[in-house]
């Protein structure tokens, strides 16, 4: 592979230079250290937090898609406006502050609702930052005395923290890092959320832009839509990536592709976790409905979440110039990961466990969302950790 080194780290003072005079971009500064764990300690299970947040948001999505088509029957749309004067029931804006097309065909379109679902979540920097504080203020930590919300390592015990050159002005980006928490026992950072909910609605775009407009089928479509977005300046090959944190991350990639198939379940049936799921949403009439699962099934969001979302067992690729380093740091950590990735008897994994799961996730369920492939290259814990217990 071609040492592409020199450039990078030229781009990377570009873009901080560049990044000094803008507003900050979605999901960009955030990082997760999954090698740093909190050892002895337990995580409590943030996923009924997670789907109480993302059912409400599709709640509000669907509560604004109606006040519009009750606007455009005729109606003043207030029966679905809500009790609270001071919630600004006024111009509903959309995430990219746009107008929409107000007729009843697009508003009884697909688009229409993700349109709404998504204006009803923040941008992505806000939604990360939000839970970051949630979950390490004291009143939310002390509703779960039996466990740790959240986990963010100081400075000096990051992995991230030696492994940059001083001068490397993408060690500035890691001053911005995610936490990591626990979600259908999945462990996650709070950038994955961000990811999933904000470069999800890119693709979702994009799939739309290739299935609708230029007719692609449903598979070409989805195949092409993590390829297309990649190559752009706002991929992991790019800001999101390299340029910003010298690594691609594939975990990064999955959750964008499985916000993408979020926003696409919100009213049509998609394949999650190899089995296909009902619509979210639905049509009752004119207006539309949550349907019956979202609110009878209490994991509704757990459809959204997988072992893909973890950095260590689905790494990510780091530069030439970052692979030692970050080998040596993680290589530091070896007996603490081997703990904590130990099986429900406390037993560590065997050898070959963590080379199985990184070719597992690759894919997600057998279809390509976007991996850099690298295995090669690939800092996997059976290559590091080679001693076990």
């Amino acid at each position: 592979m071609k040492n592409n080194q020199p450039m990078r780290f030229l781009g990377a003072c570009c873009l901080v230079f560049g990044l000094s005079l803008l507003p900050a971009e979605p999901s960009l500064a955030h990082e997760v250290d999954h090698y740093t764990v909190p050892t002895g300690q337990e995580f409590v299970d943030m996923g009924d937090h997670l789907n109480e947040y993302f059912v409400s948001a599709i709640e509000e999505g669907v509560r604004r898609t109606n006040r519009r088509i009750d606007i455009a029957l005729g109606n003043d749309g207030s029966r679905f406006d809500p009790v609270d004067p001071h919630y600004g029931a006024g111009e509903l804006k959309t995430y990219d502050n746009r107008p929409t097309n107000q007729s009843l065909k697009y508003l009884h379109s697909d688009r229409a609702v993700a349109v709404y679902v998504r204006s009803s979540i923040p941008d992505a920097v806000t939604l990360i930052e939000g839970m970051e504080r949630e979950f390490h203020r004291n009143s939310f930590e002390q509703q779960y005395p039996d466990g740790l919300v959240a986990f963010h390592p100081g400075d000096l015990e990051c992995v991230f923290a030696k492994v940059h050159f001083p001068l490397d002005p993408r060690a500035l980006f890691r001053i911005w890092r995610s936490s990591t928490f626990m979600a259908y026992d999945t462990y996650l950072g709070t950038d994955k959320i961000g990811h999933f909910v904000d470069m999800g609605y890119h693709y979702y775009n994009e799939y739309h832009r290739l299935h609708d407009d230029l007719g692609y089928g449903e598979r070409r479509a989805m195949h092409d839509t993590p390829v297309n977005i990649n190559n752009g300046l706002l991929s992991e090959k790019s800001i999101l990536g390299y340029a910003s944190a010298g690594a691609y991350s594939n975990a990064d990639m999955a959750a964008n592709y499985v916000g993408c198939l979020f926003y696409r379940n919100l009213t049509e049936p998609v394949r999650l976790k190899g089995k296909i799921v009902p619509p979210a949403v639905v049509r009752d009439g004119e207006y539309w409905r949550l349907n019956d699962h979202v609110r009878g099934e209490p994991d509704f969001f757990a459809w959204f979440i997988s072992d893909h979302y973890d950095e260590a067992l689905n790494p990510s690729h780091y530069e030439k110039g970052m692979q030692g380093a970050m080998r040596r740091a993680i290589k530091d950590r070896c007996e603490s990961l081997m703990d904590w990735y130990a099986d429900e008897n406390g037993h560590y994994r065997p050898v070959g466990y963590f080379e199985y799961k990184m070719y597992d996730l690759m894919s997600y369920y057998n279809t390509d969302y976007g991996h850099s492939r690298l295995f090669d290259q690939l800092l996997n814990l059976d290559r590091i950790c080679k001693k076990r217990q």
